[in-house]
């Protein structure tokens, strides 16, 4: 080798060295080099970024002395450098969010293909995973061009109800034909039927409405027509359909969508508040003075102090509210207060149970027009579908679209008679013309209703909807509530609309079930929400408000919870404080319904948990416990309480199922899992622990959010029944705690501790 190329390779590796050296000076990375085998290699290599840094230095230093940096403004200081080490985390941090996004994507797809493959459609029915023998009853067009499909039962195979718990109203489903091959695993598919390998592909679509008697899907946009109407035409109208519950890829799409953004975000496109999300600005508050006149007058001290700090006091606002605090009610008055002073608001949610809730209690306070709801009508209470854009934009434009509606539905009629595909094809190209043509006069209509509006609800996905990012709305303010439910990803997607927002409030209970992650690759990640990372890591204690009265539980349920998880901050409400079941019209006054807090201890070996292996992975329950959940409901029962009043949870969903069926169709007390029965509350709650083993283990049980959820759930009375041993000598400290506190007897009024003899039970059922 030449004199001259040793010389170009030595040159190289010490700019390489010198490069190496001013990544890890001004953006902090440390190089690991414990992955190298060859400890010589390692210690060459130590000395090599040594020998770097030296050259930096000094290259550094003369540019600093022959006045380089300043000619050229290169010099950062301290804030500016700090700024740009955080920015690298933040782009890092989102980097990993979409690696975990993709991750459980993956696995959400994984488990959605185990069962679809592993089992027939009627399997997959009886799973409650998909509904067999459905024919089309109707084709319509709804918004923007999208073909409604509206299915029912067929008569000649089921003259029963629709199982309308199996589908829910957004859910990802494939339409395919019903053949031979569908209900049998021992036929093959011959390789010659076509008719049966092209429908081995299906339709996707999405779930509209369900009920007893109708299912509504909108059909991807992106399906063709034709293949559409091959399954309602006069040459198959008696052939019968099935629906399964696919893996939701949109949601995941656009979550990925947004984390590509974030990386790609020029500074010229953020606002304050993006920056300071970004770790790259410090919080500074702000000291407005708006004179606030509040419009609910029943506002407590901390409900009104965290909605004067939203407006006068700060652009980000966390509004804390525990279990029972009253936080809709201060999100209502906010986004009140707001609007009063000409701002356009913006409110997201994880669920449409969540935005619904809001958009149930705003909507007598503002005109038809002034209150829009992006998303799905069939999404909706009846009573809050007058504020459905879909809705608005129909009668808004009626007489603009009402014609080629007309026109839509007389081609659709024409295909379905037509015989001849030559003719079919002409239909479909003057079908496809229409659509067309109404896309764009309802497009019009759309933006006139969003620019006219003062508060628009929506999910945080449906943030992402064509509708909101195709008009460019400048919000005054976003509002993001139940952020303890939502993925951080999903709170970035409202966020990035645009920048002209100024305020961003987010509201919620860092103390309560995080969102449902499937991969256990990505549960840390993942599981740390947006006001677990502002508070950790953003100075977020800064602008948190702790909504501190809570109207719902006594004061005995609330003890706990408020000493171990709000740092005892939590205070009852005078209506509240010192409520029990006597106070209940028809209910005796006796030892139980003068109980407020009890605990059915299920120790020593009589009330062993049992396995329940299901497609989902397995479940646990207890039988043994169900004999005292029984018990205890018919002690309530004889006392006078009303079965409506009493609800029945547990962690486990085979608990749940196997106490529904002992139960009866007709019960109407409420059971359900923890995680179903959050932001819900009922007089009385009966909590089944069902674990109970001699390894010590508790499951579920460890997740101490989990279980503030199940305890926070009743008004009068809490009935807990489970093992107080294994509890106690469990790895989780929160249950050590409580089982602490239950046995102590440390407050005015401590739980009643029960010690059941199954015998009893047994002979009594």
């Amino acid at each position: 080798m030449s004199v001259g190329k040793l010389t170009h390779y030595a040159f190289d590796l010490v700019l390489i060295s010198i490069v190496l050296a001013g990544i890890h000076r001004n953006t902090g990375l440390q190089f690991d080099t414990s992955h190298f085998s060859s400890v010589d290699f390692r210690r060459w290599f130590g000395n090599y970024l040594a020998f770097g840094e030296a050259c930096y230095d000094r290259v550094v230093g003369l540019l600093k002395f022959s006045g380089y940096f300043k000619q050229n403004n290169l010099i950062l200081d301290r804030v500016q450098r700090e700024a740009y080490v955080e920015q690298m985390k933040s782009m890092q941090l989102f980097d990993r969010f979409k690696d975990a996004i993709l991750e459980e994507q993956q696995e959400d797809v994984s488990q959605t293909n185990a069962y679809i493959n592993a089992f027939t459609p009627k399997k997959l029915a009886q799973l409650g995973l998909g509904i067999i023998n459905l024919q089309i009853a109707n084709i319509r067009t709804g918004l923007g061009g999208k073909t409604i499909l509206e299915l029912q039962l067929d008569p000649g195979f089921s003259d029963g109800e629709i199982n309308t718990s199996t589908l829910r109203t957004g859910d990802i489903v494939k339409l395919s034909r019903m053949t031979t091959t569908t209900t049998s695993t021992t036929k093959k598919k011959t390789k010659d039927n076509d008719d049966d390998q092209q429908d081995s592909e299906g339709l996707e679509a999405v779930v509209l409405k369900v009920t007893t008697s109708m299912i509504s899907i909108s059909v991807d946009e992106s399906t063709d027509d034709s293949k559409i109407l091959q399954y309602y035409n006069n040459t198959n109208d008696q052939s019968r359909v099935w629906l399964v519950k696919l893996t939701n890829s949109i949601t995941y799409k656009r979550m990925i969508t947004t984390m590509n953004k974030i990386n790609d975000f020029k500074d010229i496109d953020k606002n304050e508040i993006h920056r300071l999300l970004l770790g790259e600005s410090k919080y500074v508050p702000k000291n407005d003075n708006r004179q606030i006149s509040f419009i609910n007058t029943q506002l407590n001290a901390s409900q009104q102090s965290a909605i004067n700090f939203a407006i006068n006091k700060s652009n980000i606002t966390i509004i804390h509210g525990p279990p029972g605090t009253g936080k809709t009610y201060t999100l209502i008055e906010l986004i009140q207060q707001l609007t009063k002073l000409g701002e356009k608001v913006l409110v997201c949610g994880p669920s449409n149970i969540s935005v619904d809730t809001i958009l149930e209690r705003l909507g007598d306070k503002y005109k038809t027009g002034q209150l829009i709801r992006i998303g799905h009508p069939a999404r909706l209470l009846p009573i809050n579908l007058q504020h459905s854009l879909e809705i608005l934009s129909k009668s808004y434009g009626r007489e603009v679209i009402q014609d080629i509606e007309k026109d839509i539905q007389g081609v659709l009629a024409k295909i379905k008679k037509c015989k001849r595909y030559s003719e079919r094809r002409v239909l479909y190209q003057e079908l496809k013309n229409l659509k067309k043509e109404l896309k764009q006069r309802e497009k019009k209509i759309v933006h006139e209703l969003l620019l006219q509006s003062q508060v628009i609800i929506s999910t945080l996905h449906g943030a992402g909807s064509y509708e909101l990012k195709s008009n460019d709305i400048a919000f005054d303010t976003i509002i993001i509530d139940e952020v303890s439910q939502s993925l951080e990803p999903q709170c970035w997607i409202p966020l990035l609309l645009n920048n002209k927002f100024k305020r961003l409030v987010i509201a919620g209970d860092n103390m309560q079930l995080p969102p449902t992650i499937k991969s256990k690759k990505s549960t840390s990640l993942l599981g740390t929400t947006l006001f677990d990372r502002l508070v950790t890591k953003l100075e977020g204690n800064k602008f948190k408000k702790l909504l501190d009265v809570q109207y719902r539980m006594n004061e005995s349920i609330m003890k706990f919870p408020s000493l171990q998880l709000y740092d005892n901050q939590l205070k009852c409400d005078s209506s509240v404080e010192s409520i029990s079941l006597i106070d209940l019209p028809g209910v005796e006054d006796n030892e139980l319904t003068n109980t407020k807090c009890i605990w059915y201890d299920t120790q020593g070996g009589e009330f062993p948990e049992q396995v329940n292996e299901s497609i989902e992975g397995d479940s646990k329950y207890n039988e043994m416990e169900l004999l005292i959940v029984k018990g205890h409901i018919k002690r309530l029962l004889e006392s006078g309480v009303k079965p409506s009043d009493i609800g029945v949870i547990a962690p486990y969903s085979a608990q749940v199922q196997l106490l529904k069926k002992q139960m009866g169709s007709d019960n109407e007390i409420e059971i359900s899992t923890v995680d179903g029965f959050q932001g819900r509350e009922k007089e009385i709650i009966i909590l089944t622990l069902v674990r109970s083993n001699d390894s010590r283990e508790i499951g579920f049980l460890s997740e101490q959010r989990r279980l503030n959820v199940a305890i926070t759930r009743p008004k009068r009375q809490l009935c807990v029944i489970g093992d107080l041993e294994l509890m106690s000598q469990s790895n989780s400290d929160f249950l050590k705690k409580w089982c602490k506190y239950v046995e102590e007897g440390d407050s005015d009024e401590p739980y009643e501790i029960e010690y059941p003899n199954v015998t009893d039970y047994l002979e009594h059922e």
